[in-house]
């Protein structure tokens, strides 16, 4: 159950970027280490950074850098660390065991994503509605107060701003609740002033607690404050973005009292109107609202009177600053590069891409909506083209590339559940060409048809992936050989499977849930069956070449076996018996009827990553 939900689509995908989210802010502690004897603006701008990483994957870097990459080979140890450290966790997996899943697991594995989504969407609520009643309250507060239009509190105001170069006056409002000065607003900042304060400080007090103030919209605080609020709503979960929370409000009140004992104010005379403000005022202000407070009272006292407001950063040390934040996106855009030359050769290299540009295109195409899973599926290949019935993209994809699902990754989820009729036809003078070739050949002409009308964009992509071979049974094979073949006047219909290339398509092979019944059928047509009831590649490594007869029945779970069938291909009649009460598992029957068995393993696949698909285009 645990690795089938590492294996879904988004579970890999967020876990990746978690991990690379985390190292991201350990990265950025150990450089505020590094820059400790610094300005305070500096170590709060490193966990802004680090804050902000978690809005921003890194695959979406990469996938920028891969746009830009040209085909050239290049395989670094750098890269392959890259590589390893950007592959979603779901890709390399645990080890996988022969044990399969009971029914009842899979059920709760099924359920689990939607239940953590539930609590997660629970959290991100929580958190959405506590901000936005901080911000009610403070907004409600900010209109009940009554605008300052005289006094030593505005001509400070207005004496800093002067000395700021500041263009736009801030407005100053009074209120009656013993609140700390603050500024709200992200846009259209106000300062909050508690009414009474201004009559326990002296001028200097007044000018060093308004500098303070000022400066708080001239970082503007609050619009980062935002951001970060919203970086904690959608990641509540994780501990890292409450103690960067708590890092960057006190780096923030830092840098605020580095800048005022900047600009010539008197340390103790500041030190002094920071107390009698915690003092006068009872409460702190709202969350939305930056204030005076924000860090260890006492710390900070001592840190002021002693005037430590961190050594100059020299030319080369800024520069070095400037080198790391540039590395940090850097980096995984020139992986992406890297990484989308390594692919865009392999493209250049692939089978699909080259050895069958001489093979017949279909000269016209009608694709229409399917019934979404109701009535009959059917692929068949017709004398001048090939008919599909009711089937969905996703099969198609698989067909044309000629893989299992496993190794098509990237796809939307509507390329699963949209199923199309597609009546494709060849010119007509290319039609006998159709007669000399082989089954997988006729399926591989479906690319272009998706590349032109679905607009498929796709590169190769080397991965390794857990997979099950199919060998031989300790006791040797159960497989009976097939009846002799029907005369040719009476000949079976073709099978429309998937066998590799080479292998000849006679036979039939009719299934149902929990059935599978051959009819002079090699078991190089049984590994596709099965790797799609499995989800994961299956490789035949029995060494068995004939063609054999038999029946395999199992214990189905309850997703829908694959839609394939007799004569014809996909949805053609199929046996529906399957009437034992035998609870037997898959992997048990396989061994136990046929002599064969499943040994999982894993190995390095070439993997189709689809980049780019659309709804298909008009007719």
């Amino acid at each position: 159950m645990t690795t089938h939900l590492w294996q879904s689509d988004w579970a890999a995908p967020l876990l990746t970027h978690l991990l690379q989210s985390t190292a991201f802010v350990v990265a950025a502690w150990l450089l505020t280490l590094v820059f400790r004897r610094y300005p305070a603006r500096i170590r709060f701008w490193v966990w802004m950074g680090a804050s902000l990483k978690f809005m921003v994957p890194f695959a979406v870097l990469t996938d920028l850098g891969a746009r830009w990459a040209k085909p050239q080979p290049v395989h670094t140890a750098l890269y392959t660390m890259i590589e390893e450290f950007s592959q979603p966790l779901g890709q390399a997996g645990p080890n996988v065991s022969g044990h399969v899943l009971s029914t009842q697991a899979r059920q709760i594995g099924d359920w689990l994503p939607w239940i953590l989504a539930a609590v997660w969407l629970c959290g991100f609520l929580f958190m959405l509605v506590r901000w936005l009643r901080q911000w009610r309250n403070a907004r409600r507060m900010v209109i009940e107060a009554s605008p300052l239009n005289e006094g030593r509190v505005l001509d400070a105001l207005r004496h800093a701003e002067a000395n700021a170069e500041m263009s736009k006056p801030i407005p100053i409002v009074v209120t009656q609740r013993a609140v700390e000065p603050g500024i709200f607003g992200v846009f259209h900042q106000r300062l909050l002033w508690p009414a009474g304060l201004s009559e326990h400080l002296d001028e200097k007090q007044i000018r060093a607690i308004v500098a303070h103030e000022l400066e708080h919209v001239r970082r503007r605080d609050n619009l980062v404050s935002a951001v970060h609020s919203a970086v904690e709503a959608l990641f509540w979960f994780h501990p890292a973005v409450y103690w960067m929370r708590a890092k960057m409000n006190d780096e923030r009140e830092r840098a605020c009292d580095e800048s005022v004992l900047a600009g010539h104010a008197q340390p103790d005379k500041y030190a002094e109107s920071i107390l009698k403000v915690c003092t006068f005022c009872l409460e702190a202000p709202s969350a939305c609202v930056a204030g005076i407070s924000g860090s260890d009272l006492k710390a900070r006292v001592v840190r002021i009177l002693n005037h430590r407001s961190g050594t100059s950063l020299t030319l080369g040390r800024r520069l070095c600053l400037a080198a790391v934040a540039l590395f940090a996106i850097a980096l995984p855009i020139g992986f992406g590069v890297v990484h989308g030359q390594a692919n865009r050769t392999a493209d250049s290299n692939a089978p699909d891409a080259a050895a069958h540009l001489d093979l017949p295109k279909f000269d016209v195409a009608s694709i229409k909506p399917g019934q979404s899973g109701q009535g009959p599926s059917l692929l068949q290949f017709t004398p001048d083209g090939t008919t599909i019935k009711n089937l969905p993209l996703q099969f198609l994809l698989r067909e044309a590339f000629g893989v299992e699902d496993d190794r098509i990754v990237g796809a939307p989820s509507w390329v699963k559940s949209n199923r199309y009729d597609i009546e494709a036809k060849v010119a007509p003078e290319d039609a006998p060409k159709l007669d000399k070739l082989k089954a997988d050949e006729r399926r591989a002409m479906m690319l272009p048809l998706l590349v032109e009308r679905f607009n498929l964009k796709y590169h190769h992509e080397t991965r390794e992936l857990p997979m099950y071979a199919l060998v031989v049974a300790k006791g040797g094979p159960k497989l009976a050989a097939a009846k002799p073949e029907p005369s040719d006047d009476h000949p079976q219909p073709p099978f429309d499977g998937r066998p590799p290339k080479g292998i000849d398509t006679r036979g039939r092979m009719m299934m149902s849930p929990g059935r599978i019944e051959s009819s002079a059928t090699t078991v190089d047509m049984l590994v596709h069956p099965l790797a799609a009831y499995l989800g994961r590649s299956v490789v035949d490594k029995t060494q068995l070449t004939g063609r054999y007869d038999y029946t395999l029945q199992w214990t189905p779970d309850n997703a829908p076996p694959p839609m394939m069938g007799g004569p014809g291909g996909p949805g053609a009649p199929a046996h529906t018996d399957s009437t034992s009460d035998v609870q037997v598992s898959l992997f048990t029957a396989i061994q136990e009827q046929l002599g064969l068995k499943l040994e999982a393993e894993k190995g390095s696949v070439d993997v189709i990553v689809i980049d780019h698909i659309d709804l298909p285009s008009a007719n």
